[in-house]
């Protein structure tokens, strides 16, 4: 999976569009310039490039995988890497963090608690300070991938909201995201294959990506999609 991901996520239609659609609701919702940041379950690394038009002065990755911080670590040999357990807490100071983004984390079977490690999130965040997640969203699109991503669950708008609320989180906004692909998602369950994990046609992959970009250019003006493959929330620290 790793190198699945490592391989695709710079081209691939469904990455490239959640990355712009996550910088932009971190400026709508009002993340500024020179802050501290941190992608927590960072894996390959692709995300780390989220918060670069911010300038921040600190834009860290966080994962358990030695696996995954190795191919992290060669496409950004720069960046500031850590290798901790997000269930035994988070070895950053509290209050020092401007933002922190979690890219379909929270649903995988290594976390123990989702609560514990969003209120550690909580923890680390400075008031004010964003908390931006997605994760797969509706039990019943769970496909043939979810198995090998180890996925332990999918979320629903107001069940992740809960969650959030529970950690001592404010949830500023929620959507799903990718609308269109949950048929597409439903077709892949019902044929019982692993047709996500295999090359895209490139025509295809652009007509995907023009589809997922024009969805979050809505999103990120507020408009609030029904139903998709992917939830997205946005939550701060009162």
């Amino acid at each position: 999976m790793y190198d699945l991901v490592a391989a695709r996520e710079d081209a691939y239609w469904w990455h490239r569009a959640r990355r712009t659609m996550a910088a932009d609701l971190l400026e709508r919702f009002g993340l500024g310039a020179r802050g501290r940041t941190i992608d927590l379950g960072c894996g390959t690394g692709g995300n780390l490039a989220v918060v670069s038009s911010f300038a921040p002065t600190l834009a860290a990755g966080v994962d358990l995988s030695i696996l995954a911080l190795d191919r992290a670590r060669r496409r950004f040999p720069s960046a500031p890497l850590v290798r901790a357990d997000v269930n035994r807490g988070l070895p950053f100071r509290d209050e020092t963090v401007h933002a922190v983004t979690i890219f379909n984390v929270l649903y995988h079977k290594w976390i123990a608690d989702e609560v514990e490690v969003m209120r550690d999130v909580a923890r680390i965040l400075r008031p004010g300070g964003l908390l931006l997640a997605t994760e797969p969203a509706f039990r019943s699109l769970a496909r043939p991938l979810d198995e090998a991503a180890m996925t332990r669950r999918r979320y629903r708008a107001p069940e992740f909201a809960a969650l959030c609320e529970r950690a001592g989180l404010s949830v500023r906004f929620t959507s799903y995201f990718t609308t269109f692909g949950a048929p597409v998602a439903l077709l892949a369950k019902q044929a019982g294959s692993r047709a996500d994990t295999q090359p895209l046609n490139r025509c295809v992959n652009a007509v995907f990506y023009l589809a997922a970009r024009a969805e979050a250019w809505a999103i990120v003006r507020g408009m609030r999609m029904p139903f998709g493959v992917t939830l997205v929330c946005i939550a701060s620290k009162t």
